[in-house]
């Protein structure tokens, strides 16, 4: 709702968010912070080090440009952690992780077939010739469903439900429409992966889907649509101009490179460095990249150790428990997430849906390969 391009619903959108985040913190609070039926005492190694970092957000509030923005963000991450690493945990432990997932990709999927619908009743719904539907942005419909679409695809090729195929084809239609991307890129990795961990389970069908895949690609990339709205030309050097934020972002970075501004800062850096947008002829949000928003905001040290550490726990599962299905599936997507982060600052914008989802999909996948190593999941 936040996202959306109607003004009004947009600010209820916002309330709401912080309204969710913390009766979610509430009930975790009031459950006794219960993992596997047991009270405060499972940590995982990945809430140390969550914990780690978000005591970092806060501790920034020394150095900070701005301390009232860096603690209402700190704030919002905490928020943010107690809601999917305990309420959402807790939740899968009672009902199981893969209705969790159903559930979430069953209202995904009524947005966005509304999205689509919104197209024949609403005269807005293009933004500099780009589907946007109900969002207030192409790449809105984008960062949700670079995440979404390798769930959709993984549950459909598992269950073989029906139900699922209208869930990709809708969430396809809605992306090709917006024309976004670097989803496209981070999607298609996750299928790859996703693809060679379903060789170990049913090959012919990972053979059959594949060689499918491969000839609609094919197709698809030789038609007018794909090279006026997908690859857009005189765009693709510059990625859409982000390659300018990034200079001004090293920059930046260059005068605080240890240490940054101040967590949540992202947002003012170009007005406290005196850069008007609008004068360069440029339009967008912070520095247009989660890793270069990360860095002006704590560092370049602190943000090599933020991403390497879910890269490298991306790509361990990925190597390592190749055959788990259901893992893979999750880190998958989580890699789909990081590189869309290159393109996009969301993963540390706790109101954000695609932050949201990275962060549950992070849980889900922290969870179950803790259970399987404790022999509490199969």
């Amino acid at each position: 709702m936040a996202t959306t391009q109607f003004g009004q619903i947009a600010t209820i959108g916002k309330l709401l968010r912080w309204a969710i985040l913390i009766i979610g913190c509430a009930l975790a609070a009031k459950s006794g912070f219960r993992r596997a039926g047991h009270k405060y005492k499972i940590l995982t190694w990945a809430d140390r080090a969550i914990i780690a970092f978000l005591l970092l957000f806060l501790i920034s509030e020394t150095w900070t440009i701005q301390p009232w923005l860096t603690s209402q963000k700190s704030i919002s991450m905490i928020l943010l952690y107690g809601c999917s690493f305990w309420v959402l945990w807790d939740y899968a432990d009672h009902f199981s992780e893969q209705l969790l997932i159903h559930k979430l990709l069953q209202a995904l999927g009524i947005i966005f077939t509304i999205n689509l619908l919104s197209s024949f009743l609403l005269p807005n719904v293009l933004l500099a010739g780009r589907f946007r539907g109900l969002f207030d942005n192409p790449n809105n419909i984008g960062l949700i469903l670079g995440l979404a679409i390798p769930l959709a695809a993984a549950q459909w090729l598992r269950t073989r439900e029906r139900l699922f195929v209208a869930i990709v084809i809708i969430f396809s239609l809605n992306l090709v429409a917006c024309g976004s991307r670097s989803p496209m890129l981070g999607i298609a990795v996750a299928m790859v992966a996703i693809l060679i961990s379903l060789l170990a389970k049913r090959p012919n069908q990972a053979i059959a889907i594949s060689l499918l895949a491969m000839s609609a690609l094919a197709f698809f990339i030789q038609t007018d649509f794909f090279t006026e709205n997908i690859v857009r030309e005189s765009t693709l050097t510059t990625a859409s101009n982000r390659t300018y934020f990034w200079d001004l972002a090293k920059t930046y970075i260059a005068h605080r490179p240890d240490f940054g501004h101040g967590f949540g800062t992202e947002t003012l850096i170009h007005k406290h460095y005196g850069i008007v947008l609008t004068d360069l002829q440029l339009r967008g949000h912070g520095v247009m990249s989660s890793y270069y928003g990360l860095a002006v905001q704590i560092g370049w040290p602190f943000t090599y150790c933020f991403f390497g550490l879910l890269w490298a726990f991306v790509v361990y599962c990925c190597v390592n428990y190749w055959r788990n299905y259901e893992l893979v599936t999750l880190v998958a997507s989580l890699a789909s997430g990081l590189i869309i982060c290159i393109f996009e600052p969301a993963i540390y914008a706790a109101g954000n849906i695609f932050c949201f989802l990275f962060w549950m999909i992070l849980m889900l996948a922290v969870r179950r390969k803790c259970y399987q190593k404790w022999g509490l999941l199969p």
